[in-house]
């Protein structure tokens, strides 16, 4: 396993602008190695963790997220069930998702992070909760994209961090409130082993628990914080990290419908 990097000592006053900075280059760069898939790879190319999906159909529900995302941001509200984002030719596509993420970048910096705005998730309604959200869902279809293609670079640890922890904040719950399904009862202790973060989950008569701490479950998974969001996000088999404890508890949890 690699070893652990030191945790960043950061003033709590200065960790949400500090983390909109961080997001927001994310935003940038993944979008600039999208644009240089579109440029250099076959658009036909099927993209292996969206069923049916190539690579022009990624790129352009991408840049419709970030517009959709930037128009939110700006509004303080929902786009029309239309918005008319006009898709783009193939020679405009490479363009495109650049421009699309300039303008999701600007409007994310145009404010503070901690300001109100709207969003269509369960936490709080505050503007950080849309620049993590797009930096994790960009260097996701950035990954997806080069794999496609070959192969993807990885995906950089605190940012894995963040999207291992937002997964098991506020995607994992959507998944068991979509299915219908409880949350099983045994425990599964989440670590990475690259930078700082552990989760353990749990049910509790059905309901989901989740606390961001180091503690015993019947079962734990193990592995750099990029390979852990990219096996919870469905991207590389779970053979990729380490799975410890009770077989039939990690299955509980890993076979859940999304996953």
């Amino acid at each position: 396993m690699s070893e652990r990097l030191p945790s960043e000592a950061v003033n709590p006053d200065s960790v949400r602008r500090n983390d909109q900075s961080r997001y927001v280059a994310s935003i940038r760069s993944d979008a600039d190695r999208v644009s240089a898939v579109v440029r250099t790879r076959p658009l036909e190319a099927p993209v292996a963790a969206c069923p049916g999906w190539d690579v022009k159909r990624l790129v352009t529900h991408l840049g419709d997220v970030h517009r959709w995302a930037t128009y939110a941001l700006t509004h303080g509200r929902a786009p029309d069930p239309d918005p008319g984002f006009e898709p783009p030719s193939d020679d405009e596509l490479a363009v495109w998702i650049v421009d699309g993420a300039a303008g999701l970048t600007a409007a994310i910096e145009a404010g503070d992070p901690d300001a109100e705005t709207w969003h269509p998730f369960p936490l709080e309604q505050r503007r950080w909760v849309w620049a993590r959200r797009q930096a994790i869902e960009t260097a996701i279809h950035r990954w997806d994209a080069e794999q496609a293609g070959g192969a993807a670079a990885p995906i950089d640890p605190r940012l894995a961090t963040d999207g291992v922890h937002e997964y098991v904040e506020m995607g994992l719950p959507r998944v068991l409130r979509r299915e219908q399904v409880g949350a099983p009862d045994a425990s599964l202790h989440l670590h990475c082993t690259d930078v700082d973060g552990e989760w353990l989950l749990w049910g509790d008569g059905g309901d989901y628990r989740m606390l961001p701490i180091h503690d015993k479950g019947d079962a734990a998974l193990r592995g750099t914080a990029a390979d852990l969001l990219l096996v919870l996000m469905g991207r590389v088999d779970r053979s990729a990290i380490e799975v410890l404890g009770d077989p039939a508890a990690a299955a509980a949890w890993l076979d859940l419908p999304g996953w």
